[in-house]
């Protein structure tokens, strides 16, 4: 996008701009220069009568190219615009605000607003109405007919997330949020990425959720996850392993190793388990280290040090799956036999090379020459001393 590119209006888009809207429930979240960008196409809007050049906006808004396009993105995020690309210019179509109660029934814009400007702030924007008033409200069915059944006439077009349905399974297998305003944007974020149904997004949450606190870095990991590397790659071994660690969550498979060796699992380690889940790792990549860790160290024990080395490892390399981290220990295993097979250098002896039975004496007659030269220098040097001395 350049500001010498044209763009339209989409036509039959003439939209009433709510002015208290938008400074009271978008401003805080969109920000000075996306606000300025949305009043502008929203007053400047011609229903597509004839192209305009983006450099009309950037000049009679005093803001560079760069500034106008991350507005774009902010307000196409927000479904306040709408950006259309045709082969020759560009389309744009301007949506109304939503209005203050349907802003606020939304989850995902509530906890945006919310994280903005605080609790206290949103509360006095809030519809309220007295506790004890009784409602008069007649439901569709009471006055069109029930041929329509439970009609729910409220808005849900744009961004949508049933909240109250996934805090109601959090609620019944005890998971919790860590930051629930960031945590809920998340979660809308991963669920409109990879086109997740709210229950989806739960399901995703509770295998990935640490010590029952939800991992929205987890969760995004786990969706992103792909294969490294296709099975015949695997040795008939690895491919067991693969198989062994992608069972069980890291907690079971740790209670299993321990059981084989009669031993239970100590406070210690779940500790460390806890503190490779922090580190984003996914419990098939735990397992691994775990079972490396075991039959490198020889213990009963998990032993911390070497497993929090063999993370930092990992993490550096950005591991992300066992496939991963398998064919990584490999590539340290290599590298390790190489070291021990490959020809040493020469050690440091104060053992004369002369003194071995097969030197051969390789020096050319020129050399030989200057040392005979120095050393006689240095005999005659000695002589002089001592007649010195005496």
């Amino acid at each position: 996008m350049k500001p010498i590119d044209d763009f339209r209006y989409a036509k039959n888009n003439r939209i009433l701009l709510d002015s208290d809207s938008l400074i009271q429930l978008y401003y805080p979240i969109i920000g000075a220069s996306a606000s300025a960008v949305y009043q502008y196409f929203a007053a400047f809007c011609d229903q597509g009568q004839k192209s305009h050049k983006f450099s009309q906006v950037l000049n009679h808004l005093q803001m560079g190219m760069t500034q106008l396009e991350e507005a774009l993105v902010v307000l196409t995020a927000l479904q306040l615009l709408e950006l259309y690309q045709d082969p020759s210019y560009y389309v744009i179509k301007v949506n109304a605000t939503k209005s203050r109660e349907v802003f606020l029934q939304n989850a995902v814009l509530h906890r945006l607003l919310e994280k903005e400007i605080g609790q206290a702030a949103l509360e006095e924007l809030a519809p309220t109405v007295p506790p004890r008033a009784k409602s008069l409200s007649k439901r569709f069915s009471d006055v069109f007919g029930t041929e329509a059944g439970n009609l729910d006439l409220s808005e849900k077009k744009g961004i949508y997330f049933d909240l109250d349905r996934f805090q109601r399974l959090m609620a019944r297998d005890g998971l919790r949020f860590k930051n629930e305003q960031e945590d809920v944007v998340a979660l809308y974020a991963l669920a409109e990425k990879y086109q997740l149904t709210w229950f989806d997004t739960y399901q995703l949450a509770k295998a990935t959720a640490i010590n029952y606190e939800i991992a929205t870095t987890r969760m995004a990991v786990k969706k992103s996850q792909t294969e490294s590397s296709p099975a015949s790659d695997f040795t008939k071994a690895e491919k067991i392993v693969l198989q062994e660690v992608k069972k069980d969550t890291a907690l079971a498979f740790l209670e299993t190793i321990k059981q084989t060796r009669r031993a239970t699992v100590t406070k210690d380690e779940k500790q460390v388990l806890v503190a490779l889940a922090k580190m984003d790792f996914l419990d098939e990549v735990i397992n691994v280290m775990v079972l490396y860790t075991f039959n490198k160290t020889k213990s009963a024990n998990l032993q911390k040090t070497y497993i929090m080395k063999m993370a930092n490892d990992f993490s550096y390399q950005s591991v992300k799956t066992a496939e991963e981290a398998i064919l990584l220990l490999r590539s340290f295993k290599e590298r390790k036999q190489a070291r021990k097979t490959s020809p040493k250098s020469a050690s440091k002896t104060n053992v004369p090379a002369w003194s071995n039975p097969n030197y051969q004496d390789q020096t050319s007659p020129e050399e030989q020459a200057a040392l005979d030269a120095f050393k006689q220098k240095a005999l005659k040097r000695l002589e002089n001393l001592k007649k010195g001395d005496e």
